[in-house]
This record gives C-alpha cells, structure tokens and sequence, in this order.
C-alpha cells in the first residue's frame, strides 16, 4: 500500500509481524529464527544454560529529556519513517519531536481533553481521549497531510488504547468493546464496521501482530481476534492478581505485565512459557507498569544481538532483564532517571528506547556498544 492518505493501509500487514511465525519484524535485528523456542520451548524454563554475555554491562545513556507536558506523559509512539516522537498527555496536547532536529518541539496539537492513547499511521494521527467533565472519550483523528479533522464518538467512558490493522482501526477502553472503524472516500472519514465483544474489564491495551489483534483488559483477559473475520480465536485468563497495565509482542511470543509485580511469557497458543516476579529493594513485589523489547549492540561481530525487556516499575525505577534468561541487565533509579512513575515505554530506531512519566516529562535512552 504505498499511495499515502486515504488508503488506510489497504494490504499492510501490522507493524508487529511475526506473532505464531519465527520471521520477526524486521524493526530489530531479529532472524534468529528459534533462539527463544531453545530456551523456553514450553518447557518453562526460561534460558536453561544461557548465560547472556556475562560480566559487567554499561546502563543505556540518557541522550535527551524532553520538556513541555505539564501534566503526565500517558503514552508515547514512535513513527520512524517520519523521524518523529508522538507524545500525548494528561495536559490535553499531543507533541511532536523532532530526532533529526535534537527533539526539538516541532509542533503541538490541542486535543481538547487528556490523552490516553496515540497511534500514528503514514500521514494519520490518532488520539483516545478521556472522559472528563460529563463528555464520553473520542477518537480525535487528524489527517497530517491534508489538514482533515475528525471525532470519532460512541464510546462510553475513557478510552486507553488504539490499534491499527490491515484497513481497519481498532479503539477500546472503558466500555469493554473494541470498535472497529474503516476509512471510507465517500462521504470521506472513519465510519465504525462492527464492535468485538469478550472482554469484561475494560480493555487496557491493543497490539496487531501479522493476523491477530491482540487485545488485553485489566482483569487480566487476553483474546485474540483473527483480522479478517473478527473472529475471537483464543483466549488467555492470564491470572494477574493485580491490574494487567502492559502487553507486547516479540517474534511468536506476549508478554504480559501487571501491578502485581509479575511479567508473564506466553506462546500464541496461550501456553504460559515463563513468569517472572519484579520487586523492589524490601524485595516486595513492584507493580510494572510499562514494558518494551529492546536490542542491544552486538557485542562482537557475527554474535546474536541481545535482546533486552524493560520494566517500568510502580517505585519510579526502570528495571531491565537480558532475554531469554530474565537475569538482572541493571536499574535506572529515579537519581538517573524519572522522578515519578513511567506511564510508558516505546521502542526507538536501533538501539534506543523512550519513557514517558507522571514527572511530566520523556526521556530518550539509547544502549551504546562497549567499547
């Protein structure tokens, strides 16, 4: 689908690629084909053997913060192609970063109402509001290219996430249905095709992986939704104990994370893989609250580039663990890094990666190759 605009992604597959296929999608350097089936093969147990590198391994270095919410940073989403940062918030904006430009501010969008969720897609920047002051949540689109403005309405209560698949956007929240909206030329706009039904919390978080929507309520309820039909396919009662805040996807593999401290591996089929358990210095459990995949550089030519899964934690820490073994990869404390909580987490080009926090602001990080 190269035509830009109104062709909302005519026959793009998701960004995700590769969820129940070992092909990876190409955003890091992936193609290691069984590397993870290796060490958690549903066997549980994660890494058998796998020792990482080893060895002491420098924290990511802080290459900017950005400055200019002046209420949380609720959500945050990368459009490389652009070379831009999309940041909204609690303050009611969106705001564009520049990265060729330092992250430089280049231009904020007056939402109306606080930003819950983002998605940009080609020249489309869409963003879920809350429901404040007696008004429902929307779907504020606008076209970036031409200047096109919509409200999509319908939803009761906040929305918390958005999603984009194939031809069709995806938007849930509070009312615990997922509506799916299409594109149409005629009269020109989003116009909703059908609401997905099988969630009885509302839903916190929504990704696309190659057919699959995949979509995640605070309960702890995952269910899968093949593109094409609509059909619910699988279900996963994920067994959280404490609110589900946080879901990805990596190559054939969901993760999932919650305020009770734990982060879960699951298979496509739904098979529980690995759970790991978080905590704090009093070694108490620490409620995560964001989480992300990101690769670190090769450490010598030829080696498997490391993958790394960041844990934004309830105590304001940024707490990192190597894959596939879950050893400690090192802490960000609030010292080094934010002042308050992470509200969330996204992959950057390379290997870099942002965080977004009720401190108002977003840092960039990046993991540099040792020296």
């Amino acid at each position: 689908s190269g035509s830009k605009g109104s062709s909302f992604g005519s026959t793009l597959s998701s960004k995700g690629g590769g969820f129940g296929a070992s092909r990876g999608g190409g955003r890091s350097s992936r193609g290691r084909g069984g590397r993870y089936d290796n060490s958690w093969g549903g066997r549980g147990r994660l890494g058998a053997g796998k020792g990482g590198r080893g060895g002491p391994s420098a924290l990511p270095t802080q290459q900017a913060k950005l400055m200019g919410h002046t209420a949380t940073v609720s959500c945050i989403e990368v459009a490389e192609g652009r070379k831009q940062l999309f940041s909204g918030g609690s303050d009611g904006k969106v705001r564009l970063w520049s990265w060729e430009q330092n992250f430089e501010c280049v231009h904020v969008v007056d939402v109306g109402a606080p930003v819950e969720a983002i998605l940009v897609f080609d020249d489309w920047l869409f963003a879920g509001t809350q429901a404040v002051g007696g008004r429902q949540g929307v779907v504020r689109v606008w076209h970036m290219g031409n200047g096109f403005e919509q409200a999509l309405e319908g939803h009761q209560g906040t929305i918390w996430c958005l999603a984009q698949g194939g031809t069709y956007l995806f938007s849930g929240g509070d009312d615990m249905g997922i509506k799916t909206w299409q594109f149409n030329e005629q009269p020109a706009g989003f116009a909703p095709v059908v609401e997905l039904k099988g969630h009885t919390a509302p839903i916190q978080v929504m990704k696309t992986a190659a057919t699959l929507l995949l979509s995640a309520d605070r309960n702890g309820g995952v269910c899968m939704w093949d593109l094409a039909s609509g059909a619910l396919t699988t279900q996963i009662a994920t067994d959280h104990s404490n609110l589900l805040m946080a879901m990805w996807v990596e190559e054939s593999y969901l993760f999932t994370a919650a305020l009770d401290g734990h982060v879960k591996v699951w298979s496509a089929s739904g098979e529980l893989l690995h759970d790991h358990l978080v905590t704090n210095q009093q070694q108490q459990p620490s409620g995560v609250t964001a989480i992300a995949v990101v690769s670190e550089p090769e450490s010598a030519p030829g080696r498997d580039t490391e993958q790394v899964l960041i844990t934004a934690c309830d105590d304001h820490a940024i707490k990192m663990w190597r894959l596939p073994s879950f050893e400690k990869r090192g802490i960000i404390a609030s010292r080094a890094g934010h002042k308050d909580v992470v509200r969330c987490l996204a992959k950057g080009p390379g290997n870099s990666f942002f965080s977004g926090s009720m401190d108002q602001t977003i840092m960039v990080w990046e993991f540099m190759a040792s020296q």
